[in-house]
């Protein structure tokens, strides 16, 4: 009969409210939940136990979910929000070991509930002593539930009923500063969400929060798919909550409201920067794919016969296309929230921007709260894609190379970092970065607006290391194409001269010298805008030749003891790493001997690296030479680049006999 019902049986004022709570952590099992319902119903019942409910009901969702909206809609909402907090934080540095066993359900208990099992760990009831008012006889007696193996809810989950109830909760307080309720349950979320980035129901949960705050300015979207069992809208009856029982009648002051927008825009770029973080990188497609799809989009022309492009595979592949979704909804969150894209780029641009410090102060005005550099990095690339690949209105700022994105680079990848670590972060900025200034390159006015020499070399410098270091293949070639689009928009031969020949005599990266001869090889093509010629008549006149410094008569001359480096001195591990370097430098050289006749007018088929390279020797059978040496050294180990270096020997030496 319900009269036995222990918790019915018990009700205050039977026994005070803290030996209640004893009674029902004893008895809690998931055919009481309904009866709890009911109890939670009214509101000074929930008031007074509803802070110290929210541990016991966890390890039962998703049956105790109705049971915790209860809690948060009529409990008192100053002392409930903080108890959701401290059990975000717990999920936040909770072990990730334990966390992995209780999302496979190995074990009868969460870490959560470990974390959080006594009333001794909550400061309120270090006061108060059982004892000391009511003695045993007073006490109905307790039928302790026998423990019965039940899986454990999985952490998400947990996550994002507890999120649920955050947005509950702060419009609930009614209190002059508000935002100081906020600020304090900001930070555990954020840790919380930290643990769980790989999951797309704990990005869900944390946007419909936000959402709470952004007001309802748009329509609102189609319910998303979720594992767990919350949904992501709140159920009808939840906004019927009962008022704060401590409220405060005064007004807020507006500069509290700017405030608690502030908090919320500073943690949507922390969230984005999260989410972005924790996008898988493939060898084809890498996070977001920004840069990628920005270069086939721009240039379908190059797309590859029979293979999908990023573009393709971003409306094909459900997952990718969920990242989309994804991101669009967190961008129209930005705008509601009026993050507006200058302020990104102020925040990106700025030499040292407001980080925070480490004091447990809370902020007492906007200009004291940060947003996130990345996070804005992340904003504003998702505004120019949004209007490139999908036709978004959007109000993209004016951006130049010039000083603009080359302060943003500058404040990602410093020149004062070691040269080798520029290009082995995060594989999603990286992506952003050249994204934006591939965007940028494509805009009217690109190169016309050059800084001095030493700025310039510095951006080309970063730009390269990323073609250089960045372990994606795909990236590697999107950092190349780009830095070879801001290489040659410089307006001076003779200052691109220099870059190449510095680069081919002065750096220690092997695949930044093979770009260099890429751009050598460039530079030779267009200086040569001539059709081929049939006669002397048609070669280039004196005047032609001096006007440029890339004039095939001298230009190799120059640059020969630089180019045409000499295998024979280098040892096996080595001449491995030239590989790609070689492969250039042989594609030039094939390169001059099929140009119409410019090969035999500048003589590259007898070309010596240095005044005392052996005159009896030419280079292409010096490589010939090395590579079968390189092959007995290693037993007949094959590598793709000897081959590649092989044919394209055996393609010049054909040339150049036939040219003769």
């Amino acid at each position: 009969m319900d009269n036995d019902n222990p918790l019915l049986k018990a009700l205050p004022p039977a026994v005070d409210y803290l030996s209640y709570l004893t009674i029902l952590e004893y008895n809690l099992t998931p055919k009481q939940l309904p009866i709890l319902h009911d109890l939670l119903q009214n509101t000074t019942f929930t008031a007074n136990v509803g802070w110290d409910v929210v541990h016991l009901l966890l390890p039962f969702l998703p049956e105790s979910r109705i049971c915790l909206q209860d809690v948060a809609r009529l409990g008192n909402p100053r002392e409930v929000v903080l108890k959701v907090t401290e059990l975000l934080e717990a999920l936040g540095t909770a072990d990730a070991a334990t966390n992995d066993a209780a999302e496979e359900g190995e074990g009868n208990s969460s870490e959560l509930e470990q974390t959080t099992k006594t009333h001794a760990e909550v400061p309120f009831f270090n006061e108060v002593t059982f004892s000391q008012e009511h003695d045993a006889s007073s006490v109905p007696s307790v039928h302790k539930v026998q423990d019965r193996p039940r899986k454990s809810p999985s952490k998400v989950s947990q996550f994002g009923v507890l999120v649920e109830m955050l947005a509950i909760l702060h419009p609930r307080i009614k209190t002059k500063h508000p935002s100081r309720f906020l600020s304090t349950s900001l930070q555990p979320l954020l840790s919380a969400y930290a643990s769980l980035l790989t999951h797309d129901d704990a990005i869900n949960a944390v946007l419909d929060f936000i959402e709470t705050f952004a007001g309802n300015q748009r329509p609102k979207l189609p319910p998303r798919k979720s594992s767990m069992q919350v949904v992501t809208q709140p159920p009808r009856g939840v906004l019927d909550a009962a008022p704060d029982p401590e409220a405060n009648e005064e007004p807020v002051a507006p500069e509290e409201n700017d405030l608690q927008q502030r908090l919320i825009q500073s943690f949507l770029t922390f969230v984005v920067e999260g989410y972005m973080s924790s996008l898988p990188a493939g060898d084809d497609i890498v996070a977001m794919c920004w840069s990628t799809r920005l270069r086939q989009h721009s240039y379908p022309e190059k797309a590859v016969p029979g293979k999908d492009s990023a573009c393709e595979a971003f409306e094909k592949d459900e997952s990718l296309h969920r990242q989309d979704s994804i991101v669009g909804q967190i961008l129209a969150l930005a705008r509601d929230l009026n993050l507006a894209p200058e302020e990104l780029v102020t925040t990106l641009v700025e030499p040292e921007y407001l980080t925070g410090d480490n004091s447990d102060d809370l902020p007492s005005s906007a200009s004291d709260v940060p947003l996130s550099r990345p996070g804005c990095l992340y904003l504003l690339c998702a505004t120019i894609a949004s209007n490139v690949f999908f036709h978004a209105p959007s109000n993209i700022p004016h951006l130049s190379t010039f000083p603009i994105y080359s302060k943003i680079l500058r404040n990602f990848l410093s020149p004062e970092q070691l040269a080798g670590s520029i290009g082995t972060g995060s594989l999603s900025l990286i992506d952003s970065l050249l994204f934006l200034e591939s965007y940028i390159s494509e805009t009217p006015g690109f190169g016309k607006s050059l800084p001095d020499d030493k700025l310039f070399n510095s951006h080309l410098q970063c730009l390269s290391l990323l073609s250089a270091n960045t372990p994606s293949r795909t990236l590697r070639y999107n950092a190349h194409v780009l830095a070879s689009r801001v290489f040659h928009a410089h307006p001076s031969d003779d200052r691109r001269f220099a870059i190449i020949q510095d680069n081919l005599e002065h750096c220690p990266y092997e695949n930044l010298k093979a770009s260099a001869i890429g751009w050598l090889k460039d530079e030779i093509i267009d200086a040569r805008r001539l059709g081929p010629p049939t006669s002397p008549s048609t070669r280039p006149t004196e005047t032609e030749e001096e006007s440029t410094p890339f004039r095939p008569g001298t230009c190799m001359s120059i640059m020969a003891d630089y180019v045409f480096l000499r295998p024979t001195d280098m040892t096996d591990d080595a001449f491995l790493a030239h590989q790609n370097y070689f492969l250039a430098v042989l594609n030039l050289y094939y390169l001059l001997l099929t140009m119409g006749g410019l090969g035999e007018y500048i003589h590259v088929d007898t070309i010596k690296p240095g005044p005392d390279y052996d005159t009896n020797r030419d280079w292409l059978t010096d490589m010939a030479d090395r590579i079968k040496k390189f092959r007995e050294d290693n037993d007949g180990e094959e590598e793709a680049g000897m081959g590649l270096m092989e044919g394209l020997i055996a393609m010049c030496h054909d040339k150049a006999h036939s040219a003769s």
